[in-house]
């Protein structure tokens, strides 16, 4: 009877083990599954596994350094498919996508973005079109003018909002010229008021060369000086440009 209760329990933890080790797999994964290799990349077979090869095959081997395995968990030299695509893409996302965003690209139509939800079951693209996405655009000058661009959508999300009743937003003045990132609070006297960020400010301006003595540094309609003057009070009138 004693060796049937430590059979039985042999065989729980077995289970048990079992059970925890694939749920594992399956969290590096982030529970994503491709079901075939992603878009140029060539499959071969070995060993059981398919292989996808961004490159050259040749006798069935893979020449190129970028390579991953679609199914399984992968080696250290054949990474899993998802964790090498889901790893390259949060390098990409910290440096081109706003404050929790997933970077995304789709080869097939040469689109890049970033989206607050969870990705496809391809990786390339938003799992619903009812998530908030903006768009990676091919160059400064499309990524500084569109609103919908990830390059302003960032630069809304990370400047610092102050004062009462704040409000951030992207504002466009001109059709097809940057775009001003607006912040907008209640002054000390009750009065709501509109400001900009200075790095937005400047794209503005360099569109508009014709401006003048218009100081960054000292303008009240900067938000960084407005939030000096009316909230820290660390700059006093005599220094303010109104």
């Amino acid at each position: 009877m004693l060796e049937l209760i430590v059979l039985l329990i042999s065989t729980i933890v077995v289970i048990c083990l079992i059970y925890y080790n694939q749920r594992d797999n399956m969290e590096n994964f982030d529970n994503y599954y491709l079901s075939s290799c992603p878009f140029d990349y060539k499959s071969i077979y070995t060993n059981g596994n398919i292989i996808c090869c961004n490159g050259e095959i040749v006798a069935n081997k893979c020449i190129s350094d970028i390579q991953c395995m679609l199914n399984g968990k992968g080696t250290t030299d054949t990474p899993n498919c998802v964790t090498a695509i889901l790893e390259d893409y949060a390098q990409k996302g910290k440096k081109l996508c706003p404050p929790s965003f997933s970077y995304f690209e789709d080869k097939s139509h040469d689109v890049k973005g970033c989206t607050n939800g969870k990705l496809n079951d391809t990786l390339n693209g938003p799992i619903n079109d009812a998530q908030q996405t903006c768009k990676i655009y091919k160059s400064d000058e499309l990524n500084h003018i569109s609103k919908d661009s990830c390059y302003n959508q960032k630069m809304m999300d990370e400047a610092s909002c102050f004062g009462d009743n704040c409000t951030k937003q992207i504002i466009q003045p001109i059709p097809n010229k940057p775009v001003l990132i607006g912040i907008g609070f209640t002054d000390n006297m009750g009065i709501y008021k509109i400001t900009y960020t200075r790095k937005s400010a400047e794209n503005y301006l360099k569109a508009l060369p014709d401006i003048k003595d218009f100081d960054l540094s000292r303008n009240i309609n900067i938000a960084e000086v407005a939030k000096a003057y009316y909230i820290d009070r660390t700059m006093d009138k005599d220094n303010i440009q109104f």
